[in-house]
Order: structure tokens, then C-alpha cells, then sequence
């Protein structure tokens, strides 16, 4: 008959007293256990905020679809003229609470909206009506972009942000009608505003945009900003809500339409 005793536990085991209920008692300790092989933890941090204040040309990534980059000019507009242009914008467009069917049937969008196209525009969920009734004000600025910067735009997206609680999301002008690689100005007046970049990364199934580079760009009076490449396809951008005071905005996107895409 096989006997316990504990001389027969093996050397590579000790055998440790220790007590249950006022009683001592041994208890076998495994020494072989080793947690040499646990991997280390994930040290990698999410890339910081970066702003971007300069006047001039900023290169945001490259992928293969090409150079994502921004040119920005603070003082494309002097400020005297923009204040007048401002007020007349704000008392003269015709200003929409438009309907966003991507987020359901009785969604209104955080801000005024206007459209300025021979052409309608659908995009994220909207339909803009074609409209070719141009201000006056609007075509002079289309048409002083399109020389200084040698671009071709036709249309023009208005929007009035009445307060820091109005913005869009995430979102790129990437819409076929617009074309391959769209070029896109957007030229600001009244209070500043936030506008923010993120880098698109390269397998968005699972919506984590953790590690992607982040730009910010305060929007002051006067000021425009193009985004030219592959900006449109590589990169999302938004105007994020701000929980303090802010005064009404107003936001001309100027593209370029091609029906027939």
C-alpha cells in the first residue's frame, strides 16, 4: 500500500506551513512557475495636437494617392473689408436649416446652410437645390480666388454658424461631382472658429482614428484656407462645437463641380 508521507515530495517543491483555523497545516508551494515570458505592455501613445498658425504652405502627409497639403493666408481678406462683407452676407443670403437624412428624417443640421450652383450637390445625407442666383459679393470673391490661386471653382457652399454651439462633424468633400483629388477653399468671416484635421488611416472598418496625426486651425476674420492633393481623400475635417461664448461665423467653401461624374 502506497503511503503519503512528505519526504515523498519532489526537491523542486517546498513544502510551506501555513494556518487555517488556529491549526497549522503544510500546503505544497510550485516554484516552477516563471513570468519571464509575459509580454510588455503598449507604450505607444496617441500623436499630440498639432496647430498650425503660419501663413503659407503646410504639408499634412503623402500617401499613394499623393501630397495632402493646406496653404493658409490670415490675411486674404483686410479686416475693414471684412466687416462689411460679413454684415452683408449675413443680412442678404437667404439662410436654410437644411434636413440631414443620414441621421434620420427629422434631423436638422447644426447651422445655416446656402447653395450657389448651376448644378444641385448631395452629400452626407443633404440634397442642395441648384441655384444660380450668385450674390454679387460671392462671385467677386470666386472670382478673385480662382485668379490669384489658378483655380476653377464654380460653386460655393455657405454656412452660418450662429453661435458655438453650431458646427459639422467629421466628414471629406470627396463626392464624385466633385472629382478626383477636389480642391477646396474655405474662406471665413466673423468670429473664430476651430477647424480640425485628422489623418484617414489606412483600415477605418473599426472607426479608431487613435493613432492618426490631428491638426487645429483657428478660422479668424478674413482669413482662407485651401486644401489642395489628396487632402480630401486622406484627411477628414470639422468645425467642433465650443461651450462658450462665440459670436455668429461665416463660412464660404468654394469647389468645383463636375455633373457629368
Amino acid at each position: 500500500m502506497f503511503i503519503y508521507r512528505p519526504t515523498d515530495v519532489p526537491s523542486t517543491h517546498k513544502s510551506a506551513s501555513i494556518s487555517w483555523a488556529g491549526k497549522q497545516t503544510d500546503t505544497v508551494v510550485n516554484k516552477s512557475l516563471s513570468f519571464q515570458n509575459v509580454p510588455p505592455q503598449d507604450l505607444k501613445e496617441p500623436p499630440k495636437l498639432k496647430y498650425l498658425r503660419e501663413n503659407g504652405e503646410h504639408i499634412l502627409g503623402s500617401t499613394d494617392r499623393g501630397c495632402s497639403k493646406v496653404i493658409l493666408n490670415a490675411n486674404f481678406i483686410p479686416s475693414n473689408d471684412a466687416d462689411w462683407m460679413f454684415e452683408t452676407l449675413l443680412n442678404e443670403i437667404q439662410w436654410k436649416q437644411q434636413k440631414n437624412l443620414k441621421y434620420g428624417p427629422d434631423y436638422k443640421e447644426p447651422r445655416l446652410t446656402e447653395w450657389f450652383s448651376n448644378h444641385p450637390y448631395h452629400y452626407s445625407g443633404v440634397e442642395q437645390a441648384f441655384n444660380p442666383h450668385w450674390h454679387p459679393l460671392l462671385t467677386a470673391l470666386c472670382d478673385r480666388i480662382n485668379q490669384e490661386y489658378r483655380l476653377h471653382f464654380n460653386a460655393v457652399l455657405a454656412n452660418c454658424y450662429r453661435d458655438g454651439h453650431d458646427s459639422v462633424d467629421w466628414h471629406t468633400d470627396s463626392e464624385p461631382a466633385l472629382g478626383n483629388c477636389p480642391p477646396i477653399a474655405s474662406l471665413s468671416f466673423g468670429d473664430t472658429r476651430n477647424f480640425d484635421l485628422r489623418e484617414i488611416p489606412a483600415t477605418v472598418a473599426n472607426g479608431d482614428f487613435t493613432y492618426s496625426q490631428q491638426f487645429r486651425i483657428p478660422l479668424s476674420h478674413g482669413t482662407l484656407l485651401l486644401m489642395l492633393g489628396a487632402t480630401q481623400h486622406d484627411w477628414q475635417h470639422r468645425v467642433p462645437k465650443e461651450y462658450h461664448d462665440r459670436k455668429p461665423r461665416i463660412n464660404l467653401t468654394f469647389r468645383t463641380m463636375h455633373p457629368s461624374r
